[in-house]
């Protein structure tokens, strides 16, 4: 089940909603209780057979972390190979065995292909830094193992995120916030996300894959870009809607969650882009792997290593795909060159941000080659550079039927540039005022939004997300 779907706007979240709120709240755990009834219904409508994967993983870890609380290292250990045992199985048994046997010619592995659960990359992570947090002392460890199974299986980040650490929702884990004022603030936003997701993601990455569907040699420098542009758009429209969703769905049920993204596409830097893009999975890789390798703190050799580790690292925790490996190599090299020169100090803004820019479009267009062989992806991003040739049988916008999808297209690149980031301020300063007439448009704009996203959803088939795979 998906956040944007009509099944879950309709049915699930209405239902949901009045079981919640119905609950007396004097009543202990009772409405925690009820949110992790419905997180099961939420995740097992998706995995119905996964979903005793992830029970089983919530279990063994709960009963582990009483050892973990006295820094028993085999208990560590055993509860962090208990999480990422399966998504090493599911997600890179496969990769690892089509590697082997093409090194040495022949099917030596022969590793049955099996189907990755829907977001265990994000709930394997989320659950390492309780298990850390509190080997580290950091936390304590919630002894009622069905509030520590919604910590973990709470259904707005369940799926893609954020990846939430355990301190940040301890409390609302004991006493749900819920008030008027979060429920306003949660709606909000999750309308907000899911206008972002229907209105924009969708229909730029309509465009990104009819493109892409066409044969290299048929794309111009100018498709090819524009297919670039189209991802580029569609991957953070995408992603950030659906974080935005989550954390207003916390919101509306008295869970904060930490912002995921800060406007990516006004960075300066390729560092300052890390910073605001994922902000969640930055932070895992900083506190969880770089800090415990030694992060800046070591030999200008060994602080090269540690970066390539994390940047392998993530490229690998993005998909089992060489091109993937390859796109963590890419930024894990960007970034040792601009610290090392020093260009985000000395370089000025705007040629700072077009060539962020341009270094991020292409670390998009080698992440889009997902399943491409390695020549056709070297020979997509040649296109780009004006390299491979002439065309044959180029298409064209109108070929491929794309001019309707333009102007959502335009409205992407406007919003995420820093163009609309000066006019989401001026906007975000108007609504400040404190005027019953501001309110009411506002409300009127958050109405429209979602009504024009439901139309959208029942007039259209295409409607995927793309960081369900990961």
């Amino acid at each position: 089940m998906v956040f944007a779907s009509l099944s879950f706007l309709i049915v699930f979240l209405p239902v949901l909603a009045i079981v919640y709120f119905a609950m007396p709240a004097k009543l202990k755990n009772a409405r925690q209780y009820v949110l992790l009834i419905f997180s099961l219904i939420f995740y097992g409508a998706g995995e119905p057979l996964y979903i005793f994967l992830i029970i089983a993983c919530i279990a063994v870890t709960w009963a582990l972390s009483a050892c973990v609380g006295e820094r028993k290292r085999w208990a560590l250990v055993a509860a962090i190979l208990v999480n990422l045992l399966p998504l090493l199985v599911t997600k890179y048994a496969g990769f690892f065995a089509d590697n082997v046997n093409a090194v040495f010619g022949a099917e030596k592995l022969l590793i049955p292909r099996i189907v990755m659960p829907i977001g265990i990359s994000f709930y394997t992570f989320q659950v390492i830094t309780y298990i850390v947090d509190l080997y580290r002392g950091k936390i304590e460890r919630q002894k009622n193992p069905l509030l520590f199974g919604l910590y973990v299986m709470f259904f707005p980040q369940l799926i893609a995120g954020p990846i939430v650490k355990y301190s940040e929702v301890a409390e609302q884990l004991e006493k749900p916030d819920v008030s008027w004022d979060n429920i306003r603030f949660g709606a909000g936003r999750f309308i907000l996300g899911l206008g972002k997701k229907v209105l924009i993601a969708n229909q730029a990455g309509y465009i990104a894959d009819a493109i892409c569907a066409s044969t290299i040699r048929s794309l111009s420098p100018g498709m090819a870009w524009l297919c670039v542009a189209a991802y580029t758009v569609q991957i953070l429209f995408d992603f950030a809607g659906y974080s935005e969703m989550a954390i207003g769905l916390g919101a509306i049920f008295g869970f904060h969650y930490p912002d995921n993204f800060d406007d990516p596409y006004t960075s300066v830097s390729v560092s300052e882009f890390w910073r605001r893009w994922h902000i969640t999975l930055g932070r895992f890789f900083r506190e969880y792997v770089y800090i415990p390798l030694g992060g800046n703190r070591v030999s200008k050799v060994r602080w090269v290593l540690n970066i390539m580790i994390v940047w392998s690292l993530t490229g690998l925790w993005h998909g089992a795909s060489w091109n993937f490996v390859l796109w963590g190599f890419y930024y894990g090299i960007l970034i040792i060159i601009e610290r090392i020169t020093g260009a985000s100090k000395w370089m000025p803004k705007v040629p700072g941000w077009i060539l962020t820019m341009l270094f991020v479009m292409v670390g998009w267009g080698i992440f889009l080659c997902d399943g491409f062989a390695f020549g056709e992806m070297f020979a997509f991003l040649g296109r780009l550079f004006f390299l491979g040739g002439e065309t044959v049988n180029p298409v064209t916008i109108g070929s491929l039927r794309l001019a309707g999808y333009l102007p959502f297209l335009a409205l992407g690149l406007l919003l995420s540039t820093p163009c609309g980031v000066v006019l989401r301020r001026k906007i975000t300063a108007w609504k400040g005022r404190d005027n019953a007439v501001v309110a009411a448009l506002s409300d009127i704009v958050l109405i429209g939004i979602l009504v024009a996203s439901l139309i959208f959803l029942l007039g259209g088939t295409y409607n995927p997300f793309i960081y369900f795979r990961f």
